[in-house]
């Protein structure tokens, strides 16, 4: 269905290939639900086009760029907003939450810098709502050392960063040293994390209530 939508926009869009098929996995169920739904990204407007039109009538689409030109007159989409902010500012986010403070689906396709990327994962979360979807796309970069501090394995690239964010979903069983303030802060940041995807230049993080894990057996022992 989007793949469909989208080889019929009106407006440019650019995505790699593979992306529809985590897109219609992760974002259908929202699809007529109202969502509110934020890009960074906007380029000539074909992404809040292809939005709007999958995820129906009454969704909130909200674009966000830094470039003059996602701005002009012809890259605008009717009923969806578009807002200039730099995503590696946090005081941009700051602001931005202040109007704008709870979102269903994410997705981060702007500059793809590793410091961008880390900034707005960790800015957007605490705004994500319960259910919530959130996409970083394009994460091939965190290999590429142009791209402010990209390269295999670097502490730097966002994939690393995102590496280190699996390991909240654990910490309940933290034990010893792994318990450090720091630790525990990170961790408590983002405790409603319940999955993570890694695909093709691709991470989704997923949002719910975390409940208690309980040990239950199928007989008594």
């Amino acid at each position: 269905m989007l793949r469909e939508i989208f080889d019929n926009l009106e407006r440019h869009c650019g995505k790699h290939e593979h992306y529809f098929d985590v897109y219609e996995r992760h974002f259908s169920k929202f699809v007529g639900k109202k969502p509110v739904v934020v890009e960074v990204g906007i380029c000539r407007g074909g992404s809040a086009e292809m939005w709007q039109k999958y995820f129906g009538e009454g969704a909130t689409i909200i674009g966000i760029d830094v470039d003059d030109t996602a701005f002009k007159p012809e890259h605008q989409t009717p009923g969806c907003e578009q807002v200039r902010g730099d995503q590696g500012d946090p005081t941009f986010w700051a602001e931005f939450f202040k109007t704008h403070p709870d979102v269903d689906v994410f997705i981060d396709d702007g500059g793809h810098h590793q410091f961008q990327q880390i900034t707005t994962l960790a800015a957007v979360w605490l705004h994500m709502n319960v259910g919530g979807v959130y996409v970083c796309e394009d994460t091939h970069t965190s290999y590429w050392p142009e791209y402010s501090g990209g390269g295999l394995k670097k502490p730097t690239a966002f994939l690393e960063y995102a590496k280190a964010v699996t390991d909240t979903m654990n910490s309940r069983w933290y034990k010893d040293a792994d318990r450090h303030p720091d630790n525990m802060m990170f961790a408590d940041h983002y405790k409603d994390l319940t999955s993570m995807h890694f695909y093709d230049s691709m991470v989704v993080l997923e949002k719910e209530t975390k409940v208690e894990s309980k040990l239950i057996t199928s007989t008594p022992i």
